[in-house]
This record gives structure tokens, sequence and C-alpha cells, in this order.
């Protein structure tokens, strides 16, 4: 971890959020979701500094788009570069890739996103790559679930991932296809 890395903690609607971050060049290295003991987390961890928003407006910008999805709005547009993904393999870039064209409001399976990912029969890959997944909301890893409709997992835990895809109801996706979870 480079010496330059800062948390950012923010509220949303739900709860605390923190973005990890380098400042040269600036990167994304973490975004964590709500989740009361969040605060308590980041301080003793020992990987940065707590900062405030003032100074930093890529952060700003980045903090607002995930601010403003808790609010309901559809467009979360952070770019690629700005993603420190190169502890990732190529297999697990594509599947992150492929879960990035989720539109909001839709759901697909795990097989789905393995498939036109170009990896039939990898459902399980996809879950581990999931569970590894360092940006949910920019990778709205929130949007896959099981194949019989249960959520499956998420690192915010299943409640907040239910309040997410509740947040994104539309009652029928663009695909036409409704969306259902147990």
């Amino acid at each position: 971890m480079k010496a330059d890395a800062k948390w950012h903690v923010f509220e949303t609607c739900f709860g605390p959020s923190a973005i990890l971050f380098h400042l040269s060049p600036f990167r994304i290295v973490e975004l964590r979701l709500p989740n009361p003991a969040l605060r308590q987390m980041i301080a003793g961890d020992g990987r940065g500094h707590i900062v405030t928003i003032d100074a930093y407006p890529r952060l700003r910008w980045v903090v607002e788009q995930v601010r403003g999805y808790f609010r309901g709005h559809e467009i979360v547009d952070v770019p690629w570069e700005l993603m420190d993904l190169d502890g990732f393999s190529k297999a697990q870039k594509s599947i992150f890739s492929e879960v990035a064209r989720i539109p909001y409001g839709c759901l697909k399976t795990y097989g789905q996103v393995a498939m036109e990912a170009g990896y039939p029969g990898a459902a399980r890959f996809v879950g581990n790559c999931l569970a590894k997944n360092p940006y949910p909301v920019l990778i709205p890893c929130h949007r896959v679930v099981r194949s019989d409709g249960g959520l499956g997992g998420f690192g915010g835990g299943l409640d907040l991932k239910r309040c997410m895809i509740e947040l994104e109801k539309a009652g029928v996706c663009q695909s036409g296809h409704k969306r259902t979870f147990a």
C-alpha cells in the first residue's frame, strides 16, 4: 500500500460509506458500503488517513456519484481508469466488466454473467470474483443473484443487497424479464 493512501468517510441515506484512494496518480483502491462498524474499522486498519473531501475534486465527483446512487439516481459513471484493478486477472476483469453492463433495475444470475463473459459453466468463479469486488455500486455486484432467485452473497450484507435491489426496483427490466428474488 502506498504511503499516500487516504480514506474518505461520507454519509449516505443507508449509513456511512468510505473510499480508500491514492493521490498520485488518483486511483480508487476500495469502496466500502454502509456498515455499522465502518468508521472504527477504517480508523484501526493502519492503511491510510481519514481526510475531508475539500481538497480532492476527483474524489468529490466519485463521492457524489455514489451518494446520487443511494438517492435513487440511475447513473453511476466512474471511469475505469480511476479504479485500481492491477491485482486482478484478465478473467476477473472480464467478469467485472460484464457486471458493470447490467442495467440499473435489472438482475442477472451468476451463470448468465459467466456465459456472457465467455466462461460458460463458471457461475462459482463469478461468485468468487464478485466476493472480491472492491467497487460495489461502481461494479454493481448486487445485481447478480442465484439461479433460483435467491440473493446469493454480498460483502455489504444481504440486508443491504436487498435494499439496493429494492432501491432500483422498476418492475420490469429493459429485457422484459420480471425481476424476482427471495
